[in-house]
C-alpha cells in the first residue's frame, strides 16, 4: 500500500469529497434530508473507492500482469510513463532475466503526487533491480531510443493523460517503433477510449491483441471509470 501523497491524480478526490462536504454543511444549516444524506454517502464511498484503486488496487493489477509474463533471458524492458516505478518493482523476482529496465516520465505532479526522478531513483535503489534500472526524462511522443530496441514495453495509466486522441495514436506509433519483433506489449489505462487502442495496435501489425476489464481494483471512483489492460505481441 502506498501513501495518499503518492496517489494518481490526487485532485480527483476533490470531485467526490468536495461535493460531499458542501452537501453535509448545507444539511447542518438547513436540517437533515434523506436524499442529501444518501448523496453524501454515495460520494464518500466513491471517494474511498478512488483511494483504494490508486493506493492498493492498481498494484494488485500490476502484480497479476507481471505474474503472467514470462521473460526470456537478457530481456530489455521499457516502462513508458514509469512514475514512482510501481510497474518496474513488480519485476523484482524476475531480475535475473533482465539485462536493463528503463523508465521514462515527464515527472508531472498533476498526474501523480510527489512524482520526481529523484524520488523514483531512491525507490529503485532499494530493489533487486537497482543495478539494472535507468531513469530518463522523456516524453512518449518523442522517445530517445532506437527502432526495435525493447523486448517488453509496459505503460500504466499514462495514455489517457495525452490529449487529444491523435496524440495518443502517435504515442502508440512511437511505442511500436521501439518495440522488437516478437516483443510483448502491456498497456494499462483508464477506459474512456481504450477500445480504440486495439484497432490502432492491429493496424501497427501487433498480434494477439486482447483487452480485459480489471474489475473493482481498477474502478476510479465508480464502475463508469474502469481500468482496462491490453496485451499484444509485435
Amino acid at each position: 500500500m502506498k501513501s495518499i501523497w503518492e496517489m494518481d491524480a490526487p485532485i480527483g478526490l476533490a470531485f467526490f469529497f468536495g461535493p460531499a462536504l458542501i452537501i453535509g454543511i448545507m444539511m447542518l444549516i438547513s436540517g437533515f434530508n434523506t436524499v442529501s444524506a444518501i448523496m453524501v454517502l454515495v460520494l464518500v464511498l466513491c471517494g474511498l473507492n478512488y483511494m483504494h484503486t490508486s493506493i492498493i488496487g492498481k498494484y494488485r493489477i500490476m502484480k497479476s500482469i507481471v505474474n503472467s509474463i514470462h521473460l526470456k533471458k537478457d530481456s530489455k524492458i521499457l516502462d513508458a510513463g514509469c512514475g514512482h516505478g510501481a510497474f518496474m518493482l513488480q519485476f523484482n523476482r524476475q531480475a535475473a532475466n533482465i539485462s536493463e529496465i528503463i523508465g521514462i516520465d515527464i515527472w508531472s505532479n498533476k498526474d501523480q503526487g510527489s512524482n520526481s526522478i529523484a524520488a523514483t531513483q531512491k525507490i529503485m535503489e532499494n530493489s533487486n533491480l537497482a543495478d539494472k534500472v535507468k531513469l530518463k526524462t522523456a516524453n512518449i511522443l518523442n522517445m530517445p531510443f532506437n527502432d526495435n530496441e525493447f523486448d517488453l514495453i509496459v505503460s500504466s495509466l499514462v495514455l489517457h493523460n495525452i490529449k487529444p486522441f491523435e496524440k495518443r495514436k502517435a504515442a502508440l506509433v512511437n511505442i511500436a517503433r521501439v518495440q522488437k519483433q516478437k516483443g510483448q506489449l502491456v498497456i494499462m489505462d483508464i477506459g474512456y477510449e481504450t477500445g480504440k487502442y486495439v484497432r490502432i495496435l492491429k493496424d501497427l501489425e501487433y498480434q494477439n491483441v486482447n483487452i480485459a476489464n480489471t474489475g473493482y481494483n481498477g474502478w476510479w471512483g465508480t464502475p463508469m471509470v474502469p481500468t482496462f489492460v491490453i496485451t499484444a505481441t509485435k
